[in-house]
């Protein structure tokens, strides 16, 4: 007899999961504390540096609106899947893009408690039935064709011709039909804003909590075998614990249950989506409870760290650069040797690739801004109703925010998804997705921040504005001024992001293809380790060091390249070494003296730090963080 949804989640299974759950944070702990400490000492080591960034030329707005506006609502077909059916309810999008489901305007007008709220977080939106089908069938091919033909069903009984599909590996998928396509194009870019940012905001912080965090996610999935960033990723810190926690269970869920969930095909596949449903609900549950103890022993260590580190600086760096030195010796020109081989040859066509498309979305970027910039200027220059000087440049603040055609601008990333689609197989990288929110993102903060600053020097001007002929100079000479300012942010954002990109392709390929050799060598050099209570020196952060410092190596060679081309425009300027910490710094001194390289080899250097702990200026390293 086959087993139906109920049966899956009793008690003994609810135990289960949650039994899950807590390994999974107890795992995590130690990949916790040992980022923590490497994270500690760098940030240390850093406000001891005196570093060389970009000016940023835009101002940037710190004052975020209402989170409870709400800034869309209407009525939309959903298909009601325990129900077999379509029914048109009503749906509220709020600032915050938390989605509110009502079954009527009423219901919602008169401040009822929502029916059902959707969370955007870690989706994924599909415009087209082909593309909700292919995320089904490689997200569970023990179910392919049972899927298809299930869809099938839903496809033909579609009330409409306009769909959107939100598809997420383990909630609940939405799926919605519009009445116009006005509709479903107005809702789809609501529904990509509002995933786009709530994917990415652990990775918006920078802070020293979510470099520690996200570090030791990467530490634990690195552990089991996993490398590089994916859509496992996406969303809070919650929900990226009870993904890894999903991760390790679905293959035996499926082995064990898939085969027996019995009833027509055309049930088999609902009946899976929901038992999943049900149990990530548990999961997260679970790792909710928990999560909250896992920040307080970070943070009490970090307060341990505070008392420890600080009085012996000195002593521990003269530790850490002892053991660099020896581990260079050791697996240093193994790794050098690596990426000569499987990286350099390739990273020359990838860096070209990736600038030219962020190039092209840039330049899009500045067009439009110029272009509202100048609506704006000609409605104030001819005057008429609400062409108030006050009236228009408030309403240009809100245009980075849902607008049609900021959503033309990204439509420039299929060209860097694509580039980036041939090369991921190479790399072994399942993060196009995220690189790609990523870009966005740079253009939409570009964007924000170029509007922003334009409304705020026009309001410092207003009192200097006199006759017309002097405001309308004054309103053009505004808009060369942001948009130098626009081009040297742009810039700058752009190398950035190239940069980034190249490290999050190269290091954990890097690491997937040497853990397995160098690693088992790691524990002989455990008893030069100083002992210490917190763990501030390990050897296996020295080692990931190590490698960051020749795949940054590599990088910022192919970074430096100079070309007349367009396509290297993002680039052409001389681009510091990051700052990798003072084993780094060592390893380069040290590596130095052992081979012969021309000066085009690798970057020059940095000096050694003293005894004080004073360095050399350098640059920044946005993607080492706690390692």
């Amino acid at each position: 007899m086959g087993l139906n949804f109920s049966a899956q989640l009793d008690s003994r299974m609810r135990d289960y999961l949650r039994g899950k759950a807590d390994e999974v944070l107890d795992d995590m702990r130690p990949h916790c504390r040992r980022c923590c400490a490497a994270a500690f000492l760098n940030q240390v080591c850093s406000e001891l540096e005196m570093q060389a960034s970009h000016a940023v030329q835009l101002l940037h707005n710190k004052v975020s609106g209402s989170t409870d506006q709400v800034i869309s609502s209407g009525y939309i077909m959903q298909y009601v899947e325990h129900k077999r059916k379509w029914k048109e309810k009503y749906f509220v999008m709020k600032a915050s893009y938390l989605l509110e489901c009502f079954e009527t305007k009423e219901a919602a007008q008169r401040g009822a408690g929502a029916d059902s709220e959707i969370r955007l977080s870690g989706c994924i939106l599909l415009n087209e039935v082909s593309a909700y089908r292919e995320m089904l069938r490689q997200s569970w091919p023990a179910l392919n064709g049972v899927a298809d033909s299930h869809l099938e069903e839903q496809h033909t009984s579609f009330p409409t011709r306009h769909q959107l599909f939100l598809w997420h590996a383990y909630r609940p998928h939405l799926l919605l039909s519009f009445r116009t396509e006005e509709d479903s194009h107005t809702w789809a870019m609501l529904l990509a804003d509002g995933v786009r940012r709530l994917n990415t905001v652990l990775f918006g912080r920078d802070s020293f909590e979510a470099r520690v965090f996200l570090e030791a996610v990467r530490g634990y999935r690195e552990q089991n075998g996993h490398y590089g960033i994916c859509d496992l990723y996406l969303g809070s810190e919650i929900e990226i614990l009870s993904n890894l926690v999903m991760e390790d269970l679905c293959p035996a869920l499926e082995s064990q249950l898939i085969p027996h969930v019995r009833g027509p095909e055309s049930k088999r596949k609902q009946t899976w989506l929901r038992m999943l449903g049900a149990m990530f609900g548990v999961v997260e549950g679970r790792v909710s409870e928990r999560f909250q103890a896992l920040v307080q022993d970070n943070e009490e260590q970090r307060q341990r760290l505070e008392r420890a580190v600080r009085p012996d600086l000195s002593q521990i760096l003269t530790s850490k650069k002892q053991l660099g030195h020896k581990l260079q010796a050791s697996v240093g020109e193994r790794v050098r040797d690596f990426c000569r081989a499987q990286v350099e040859p390739q990273l020359g066509s990838v860096r070209d690739a990736v600038a030219a498309s962020v190039r092209d979305l840039l330049a899009e970027t500045r067009t439009l801004f110029s272009q509202d910039v100048g609506e704006v200027i000609s409605a104030v220059k001819s005057g008429g109703d609400n062409c108030s000087l006050p009236e228009v440049s408030s309403r240009l603040l809100e245009f980075p925010h849902h607008s049609t055609q900021l959503h033309l601008c990204y439509r420039k990333t299929n060209k860097l998804e694509q580039h980036l689609d041939k090369v991921a197989p190479h790399f072994t990288f399942d993060g196009v997705h995220f690189l790609v929110q990523r870009a966005e993102n740079m253009v939409q903060q570009l964007m924000e921040d170029a509007v922003y600053t334009f409304q705020h020097m026009l309001a410092s001007m207003q009192p200097a504005m006199g006759l017309p002929a002097e405001t309308n100079q004054l309103l053009d000479n505004t808009r060369v001024l942001v948009l130098k300012k626009f081009d040297s942010d742009s810039n700058a954002a752009g190398r950035q992001f190239v940069r980034d990109t190249l490290l999050e392709l190269v290091l954990p390929f890097v690491l997937k293809n040497l853990d397995p050799v160098c690693k088992p060598e790691l524990p002989a050099y455990e008893a030069d380790v100083p002992v210490d209570d917190e763990g501030v020196i390990q050897i296996e952060n020295i080692y990931k060091e190590l490698v960051l410092h020749v795949v940054s190596e590599e990088i910022n060679k192919a970074m430096k390249v100079s070309s007349t081309g367009p396509e290297f425009s993002l680039y052409n300027e001389s681009v510091d070494s990051p700052r990798e910490g003072e084993t780094q710094h060592s390893i380069a001194q040290h590596s130095n003296s052992t081979r012969s390289t021309s000066p085009t080899d690798s970057p020059a250097p940095e000096e050694d730090r003293d005894e004080t702990g004073s360095t050399s200026p350098s640059g920044n390293d946005t993607m080492a963080g706690a390692m």
